[in-house]
């Protein structure tokens, strides 16, 4: 008999214990055999239909019930115990009952093993969240991180669980894609999202490693640079070793650079690269960035400073997770064969602050990526060279290392690997403290007052940094040094005539001419040791006072070509500055003949021998020009 039907009639109600013990009956099997017996006695009493309806109607109050209720996760040695429902989760697995239109009952299972989450992670910069799941499989309970959205895909949370070990098909996806959903759901405070970054640098005024209220989420790919970002060894030490070592001008000013690169986005400066080279080895230009780098973290090579055979990608992605610090590169020159002429490129991309959008494999396009730090350089030669554009030049600050900067190169390795990273947190700790104003009415002082020198913009404003980070390093961890000033910098700072390109492609092409004399002679003069192509033509007109070179455009241009200048945007430059001279239509362009043969010809001044008044120069010591 079963209990509780046994004596009903036909108008009796069916009592709730029938359908809780169908319910409680765990085994698949066992409860079939009960609920076909208790369908069997009810068609007796001719209330099958009933039953069926009662029981229907009973399974949907009580699996509301549990929503609101429910169950709690039952896993032996779970991080944490959730409600989870109508879902059985324990050593087993995660499972549940449901029952079809006509009342039959079945189990679906969620996953074989125990899984549930842990963890939901909001970043700070995207407000995308990622849910971290912890799951028991061989013996012991490990931790994946993944986006919400792989967990909410029925397709793709097989693609990407199933290759770290959880056992999820395209059976059960779609009920443990609603597993995770009902126990986030149900445990607003116990998963409460937790801030994340997934880089390094400035959150607010809160900085990455150092913020102890955010979560890490970074790539795999960067865990080496976060590692090595930590402190070791003794403070004091450091401070005395390296104190010794900043009574080298160029060291000093590396580890200035370092600093300055998280105050970039404090004082809304720009990129800079910070570039020491010589054509000699053993300098110890390697070790002086290692230095600079110790301030961070442990500065070993493949840690905190890389080595500069890498690929542009890399780079820029390497850039965006440090953000706020600096990006250590060594020997330049190992990445010269990426590049056809100069470096341009790679300065104008690292100091913009931006990567460029790239698309995704699975479609859309990738987040783009920013920073705003300082880059350390070392090479065997200028990362600049001399055809290269005024842009790329207003954003180093470059070094010729004259002689050694450190003496024992080493014992100073050996000493910075163990002992570094205490200064980067006291250095942080102190600019959180700082007002952000101050920081910029400093800066701008330093800013304002570089101006006023025969430099640019840009290069005052990488200097300013420079010079604010070098006090703050002597108000805060080298108390017995003098802050430096502008006079002890200016001799690094690059002339605005310097960085002219259009000065510098003229003086370039004026060598050009001087290294070429003999392609601007007549070839038909009797003693004319011109037997090849002609160029042009030098001659002197008004009485001397000016002295011309008519050059073809097709031969100028390929010079241009070659050395990676654009003619066009040249030759605008040279007219505003009146390096060439215009045709009656005011064109640069003249049509004309040169020793008898016509073609399109450009000319250019090369010496104009008049003062401002317009009087003619009569100074014997004045230089003849080469090709006189």
């Amino acid at each position: 008999m079963i209990d509780g039907i046994g004596a009903m009639t036909i108008n009796d109600p069916f009592p709730d214990e029938i359908f809780y013990r169908i319910l409680e009956i765990k085994d698949n099997i066992e409860r079939t055999q009960f609920l076909n017996a208790v369908r069997n006695k009810a068609k007796t009493i001719g209330r099958a239909k009933e039953f069926g309806e009662v029981f229907k109607a009973f399974f949907e109050d009580y699996k509301q019930k549990m929503l609101d209720k429910g169950n709690v996760t039952h896993f032996t040695d779970q991080p944490l115990q959730l409600q989870c429902g109508m879902w059985d989760a324990n050593d087993l697995g995660v499972s549940t009952v449901k029952y079809d239109k006509s009342g039959f009952p079945t189990t679906v299972v969620a996953c074989s093993h125990p899984v549930l989450p842990i963890e939901i992670l909001k970043n700070i910069d995207t407000g995308i969240e990622r849910v971290t799941l912890a799951f028991f499989k061989y013996g012991g309970w490990q931790k994946v991180t993944v986006g919400r959205e792989i967990c909410a895909d029925n397709t793709a949370i097989v693609k990407v669980l199933s290759k770290i070990g959880i056992e999820v098909t395209t059976e059960n996806s779609k009920n443990l894609v609603r597993y995770i959903s009902d126990c986030i759901g149900m445990n607003p405070v116990r998963l409460e999202p937790k801030r994340s970054i997934n880089r390094l640098g400035w959150a607010g005024n809160e900085f990455m490693p150092y913020a102890s209220d955010i979560v890490y989420d970074g790539d795999e790919a960067f865990e080496p640079i976060y590692r090595n970002i930590q402190q070791k060894g003794s403070y004091d030490r450091w401070k005395e070793y390296c104190g010794n070592l900043r009574k080298n001008k160029v060291v000093r000013l590396a580890f200035a650079a370092s600093l300055a690169s998280v105050l970039i986005e404090r004082v809304n400066a720009l990129p800079f690269v910070f570039h020491v080279w010589s054509g000699e080895s053993g300098t110890g230009k390697t070790v002086a960035i290692m230095a600079a780098m110790s301030i961070w973290g442990n500065p070993k090579m493949g840690g905190l400073v890389k080595t500069m055979n890498t690929t542009k990608v890399n780079i820029m992605r390497t850039s965006a997770f440090l953000y706020s610090l600096p990006y250590a590169g060594d020997e330049l020159q190992t990445m010269k064969d990426k590049w056809s002429t100069n470096f341009d490129q790679l300065i104008y991309q690292i100091t913009e602050g931006i990567d460029r959008g790239r698309g995704k494999a699975s479609g859309g396009v990738e987040e783009t990526r920013t920073w705003k730090n300082s880059y350390l350089f070392t090479g065997e030669e200028p990362i600049t060279k001399q055809n290269s554009r005024a842009g790329s030049k207003n954003r180093v600050i470059e070094i010729e290392a004259e002689g050694k900067l450190i003496e024992d190169g080493n014992a100073t390795v050996g000493f910075l690997t163990e002992n570094y990273g205490h200064a980067g947190k006291e250095l942080i700790e102190y600019l959180q403290k700082t007002a952000t104003k101050d920081l910029q009415a400093q800066y701008r002082e330093y800013y304002d007052a570089m101006c006023h020198l025969d430099t640019t913009e840009k290069q005052a404003m990488a200097m300013a940094c420079i010079l604010l980070a070098d006090k703050i390093l002597t108000q805060v961890v080298f108390t017995d040094e003098q802050a430096y000033e502008i006079e002890d910098v200016s001799m690094y700072l690059r002339s605005a005539r310097e960085v002219d390109v259009a000065e510098q492609s003229y003086q370039m092409v004026l060598n050009w001419i001087a290294k070429n004399p003999v392609r601007f002679r007549d070839p038909d003069e009797a003693d004319s040791l011109n037997r090849g192509e002609v160029w042009g033509r030098i001659e002197d007109v008004d009485d001397g006072a000016m002295t011309i070179a008519t050059v073809n455009k097709s031969v100028l241009c390929d010079f241009l070509d070659k050395i990676d200048l654009d003619y066009s945007a040249i030759s605008k430059k040279w007219a505003e500055q009146k390096r060439i001279i215009r045709n009656s239509q005011g064109k640069f362009v003249h049509q004309t003949k040169v020793f008898g043969v016509k073609a399109s010809y450009i000319k250019i001044i090369v010496s104009q021998n008049i003062d401002k008044d317009g009087f003619m120069i009569l100074d014997e010591e004045q230089e003849k020009l080469p090709f006189d």
